[in-house]
């Protein structure tokens, strides 16, 4: 044992010099030091350094930091959050023992009070951890899985560059806001590589170094992408380019794949339009040159050489004049475009002012509101309406006219946060994103630092899997799915303008999967379908499409059916089997459009309007009832020709439309469409969409299934809550405060509570049902029912209070029943509280 006269510090000095030798020994000379001085800090803290336990450990630090504040400590303290301290048996002896539990005296507070409110604390704990499921029910656990975005955020394509980041992040938000990817937060890097070359291949060999993301969402251009590509291939990190179309990016890596159209498919789209839609014969190529211009310049020249002649290949390089150009082209030859934004403009301007009046063709790179707005900007200017944008057809990934309904609910919300509407490299990039998430989710992955190359195999497999229609990912814009070379099979819709906007050209080009051998051979021999190389296309009518909306009625939200008055008209080119529709979902299934109310042909353009009233079925969703939000759709599609036949579009007249005036009555434009009491119409919109299936169907020789172009009017109605609530809840609130009041009975009466109580849970259990009669039959509980449920268990809670209060007061125990009954009277209206923000947080918006 140490001697009388040794102080603190000799005690604790000799702990450290012996604590390798004989820590028992240290340990026991480090408890002497504290019986001598226990507010001696650097004894606690070595003690701390010398038990073996987490609760004695964390016990001795939390001495020492309430002696001195050091950060050392602190930090060690933090490592053991959730220990509950226990004191070392060497310091036992230096803990004050427990106090006596002292009887209450009557009529006074105390301790009694505080355990009252810690009861009341405990009751609102358990409401906020409530609400913390409900709310953070999307949140996420895992650490933070990263993505990486590249692209010219300074250069030449900043505009859209900055777009694309919005995508992202907006995309981001929901995928976060709904859990991540397996309980993963996805957090975007973005990087700016300015367009140009030489800070490409930097980025990408600093993405490399820090090897943190899962895969890279970039490079905007050709250049800077192929730039990169081998430094992403020697890595083995996937990347998916959502507007790089040179061949030679996806060609040359295994580890790069692009989420729209290539150049290959663009040239083939093209050159196919020029010869058999606007049957040209020749044509004049004017291309950047730089590395998506070439591409372009040779897949061109390869896949219009099978039907014309490409009379002149013109590079547009840095020192290259318009007047240069237009000097070289033929005017009676259509021109086709291979260049950026801004050059483009001044080439379509030259050209035209040149006498030029041959069509144009672009690719996607003019295929944007932008350059329509520029054009539009300088026919203003000039007094020339129509000059410039007249004659013009643009490839896109992406026609306004033609989205399907997410992807119209993505464009609007989009619009909505940032004020502008969106161009198509941000619906690709979300693509590219979204394909990106779908790879990770399904490709059991383990989500840590020593599996990552692993896991960046995994996404890279599972993005080469998505090989055909069948194993595609459902994207933004369609089916996503790549080829061997790791573009993505789409169709390059081509547009034109109708004096505001660009809208989709009468005539589309479609991808063509033959069914048999046999349908192949006829479909070539009567020309209906072209060959180009191992491709196949054909002609698609397009159906402008209009829907004028002038009643909604008659709502039955059991049987989900309702009665809509509508006019609908379509514009078209070519024979009338475009307008042999059918509602798919009609209540009458045998539902016929009959005579039009006008019917114009003129050449070769027909209009017919027809005017509809009949009754509709569409499914309900009732999980928020009484906050529902409820789709009411009329449903459309041909009867007989399939989606690679006829496509149904939205008419310009809707697009040209505020969606305000959308709910104003076609038959009467001083009155709304809505008729249907207790609701409210807040918005409607048009889309096409396209439904089918890729199976066989049955034929063994089939290959890709059977798929309809459908076009929906959707009229969204939000129940009128609070009349609803009023009505119902009332019987509801009158139960709540009757139970209340059984509270402030006296504990000897403890029958009448208990009646009370069983009263009102039977009673709730009639309103309950009495309020969600009027729904059918669901398999889930809807949002009503959880409160009922929460106050039926509120008043079981306060029978048992009732009974417990009975108890203590027969058995002696007036302290507990008092605080009891204190608890009880607080926490009742705390969780009705709870009950009540929950109710507003879920639903509120």
């Amino acid at each position: 044992m140490p001697e009388e006269n040794d102080s603190p510090i000799a005690l604790t000095r000799r702990a450290v010099e012996s604590r390798e030798s004989d820590p028992s020994r240290a340990r026991e000379l480090l408890g002497a030091a504290l019986a001598e001085d226990k507010d001696y800090e650097p004894a606690w803290r070595w003690l701390a350094e010398l038990v073996d336990d987490d609760a004695e450990r964390r016990f001795c630090l939390d001495r020492a930091f309430a002696i001195e504040a050091d950060a050392a400590t602190g930090r060690a303290r933090r490592a053991l959050d959730g220990v509950t301290p226990v004191p070392p048996a060497e310091v036992v002896d230096l803990v004050d023992p427990p106090r006596p539990e002292e009887p209450e005296p009557v009529g006074r507070g105390g301790r009694g009070g505080v355990r009252s409110w810690i009861a009341v604390g405990a009751v609102a704990v358990a409401l906020l951890g409530v609400l913390g499921v409900w709310s953070a029910s999307g949140s996420q656990r895992g650490e933070p899985v990263y993505v990486a975005m590249v692209a010219g955020m300074t250069g030449h394509g900043a505009a859209a560059s900055k777009q694309v980041e919005n995508s992202l992040r907006m995309h981001l938000e929901a995928v976060n806001g709904a859990g991540g990817v397996n309980g993963h937060p996805v957090e975007l890097l973005v990087y700016d590589d300015a367009d140009d070359v030489g800070r490409a291949t930097g980025v990408a060999e600093t993405i490399v170094r820090e090897n943190r993301v899962m895969y890279v969402v970039g490079h905007g251009s050709s250049d800077t992408a192929l730039a990169a590509a081998p430094i992403y291939q020697r890595a083995k990190i996937p990347a998916i380019t959502p507007s790089a179309t040179s061949s030679r990016i996806t060609d040359s890596s295994d580890w790069y794949f692009r989420s729209m159209f290539g150049n290959r498919t663009q040239a083939d789209f093209l050159a196919v339009y020029l010869s058999d839609v606007l049957g040209a014969g020749s044509a004049t190529l004017v291309h950047d040159d730089d590395e998506s211009g070439r591409s372009v310049r040779d897949a061109f020249l390869d896949s219009y050489g099978r039907f014309g002649t490409v009379s002149a290949t013109l590079p547009m390089g840095p020192g290259t004049s318009v007047d240069e150009v237009v000097r070289a082209v033929d005017p009676a030859v259509p021109v086709v475009l291979a260049v950026e934004e801004e050059r483009g403009l001044e080439v379509v301007k030259g050209l035209r002012a040149a006498g030029v009046s041959a069509p144009i063709l672009g690719t996607a790179t003019l295929g944007t509101r932008t350059f329509h707005d520029a054009l539009l900007e300088a026919e203003r200017a000039g007094g020339q309406p129509g000059r410039l944008t007249g004659n013009l057809y643009v490839g896109t990934p992406l026609a306004n006219d033609s989205l399907s309904g997410p992807a119209l609910a993505w464009a609007e919300d989009y619009q909505r946060r940032y004020g502008e509407q969106p161009l198509w490299q941000a619906a690709t990039a979300r693509q590219a994103l979204n394909v990106g998430l779908h790879a990770m989710s399904t490709g059991d992955l383990a989500f840590t630092a020593d599996d990552r190359a692993r896991d960046r195999q995994r996404v890279r497999d599972s993005l080469a899997a998505l090989k055909d229609k069948k194993n595609s990912f459902p994207a933004l814009l369609g089916p996503l799915y790549f080829t061997p070379n790791g573009s993505a099979q789409m169709p390059v819709s081509m547009v034109t303008s109708d004096g505001t906007r660009f809208v989709s050209a009468p005539v589309q080009l479609t991808t063509y999967e033959p069914p048999s051998p046999d349908a192949l051979r006829a479909a070539l021999a009567d020309g209906s379908v072209i060959a180009i190389g191992d491709r196949y296309l054909s002609r698609r009518q397009v159906v402008s499409t209009g829907i004028n909306l002038n009643e909604v009625r008659d709502l039955d939200t059991r049987d989900g059916t309702y009665f809509v008055d509508f006019f609908l008209w379509l514009r078209y080119t070519g024979d009338h089997v475009a307008s042999d529709v059918q509602f798919v979902n009609a209540v009458k299934p045998d539902l016929k459009l009959g005579q039009p109310l006008r019917d114009v042909t003129e050449n070769g353009a027909t209009y017919r309007l027809y005017r509809v009233g009949e009754r509709f079925k569409s499914g309900f969703e009732f999980r928020g009832f009484p906050f529902d939000h409820q789709k009411l759709v009329v449903m459309l599609q041909n009867r007989t020709r399939t989606a690679d036949q006829v496509v149904y579009a939205t008419d310009k007249e809707i697009l040209n439309e505020e969606p305000s005036h959308y709910l104003r009555s076609g038959a009467d434009a001083g009155a709304g469409i809505n008729q249907i009491p207790n609701w409210v119409a807040t918005s409607a919109r048009f889309f096409q969409r396209t439904v089918g299936s890729s199976d066989a169907l049955g034929d063994s020789d089939g290959a890709s299934g059977i798929f309809y172009s459908q076009y929906a009017g959707e009229i969204e109605i939000a129940r009128d809550t609070l009349p609803f609530l009023i009505k119902n809840l009332l019987p509801l609130v009158l139960l709540i405060c009757v139970t209340y009041l059984s509270l402030f009975f006296s504990a000897a009466d403890g029958s009448a509570p208990v009646s009370m109580g069983v009263t009102a849970i039977l009673s709730t259990a009639v309103l309950l049902n009495n309020v969600t009669s009027q729904l059918p039959s669901v398999s889930y509980t809807v949002a009503l029912e959880w409160g009922y449920y929460a106050f039926i268990l509120l008043a079981a809670t306060c029978v048992l209070i009732a009974m417990l209060r009975k108890r203590f007061a027969t058995t002696g125990h007036q302290v507990a029943e008092r605080r009891l009954s204190k608890a009880a009277r607080v926490g009742y209206p705390v969780f009705l509280l709870g009950v009540v923000i929950t109710y507003v947080v879920a639903f509120g918006t």
